[in-house]
């Protein structure tokens, strides 16, 4: 599982870095529970939310994130607790450039052992 997990956030990573918002948001839960808190505030309420928000970056965006203290938990068969630090800057289609960091906390669960959502 942790090996699944790492591997996906690479993915995830990389697709950032590529500006590919439209298979990043790909990863985002469908469940009718998926909440997005961001600085302790609810900031989305579906994926179709986050999806749209990636949508309007635009496709000359770009985001590079770099993960450290990556914890992943097991917690049953495809189902595991990730917390992890996090630097990212997010470069607009106009050349301005915005970094910010924190921690990111979430429920990864897996449809088997090849993907994340």
């Amino acid at each position: 599982m942790r090996d699944s997990v790492s591997a996906t956030l690479e993915e995830f990573r990389a697709m950032g870095v590529a500006g590919a918002w439209e298979a990043a948001g790909d990863f985002y839960s469908d469940s009718p529970a998926f909440r997005f808190y961001e600085n302790g505030e609810l900031r989305y309420e579906s994926a179709d939310d986050v999806r749209a928000a990636l949508a309007d970056l635009g496709s000359g965006a770009q985001l590079t994130t770099e993960y450290s203290d990556t914890d992943i938990e097991p917690l049953a068969p495809g189902l595991a607790q990730v917390r992890s630090r996090f630097e990212s800057t997010l470069r607009g289609e106009d050349g301005s450039e915005i970094s910010y960091g924190g921690a990111v906390t979430m429920l990864w669960a897996t449809s088997g052992e090849a993907g994340g959502s």
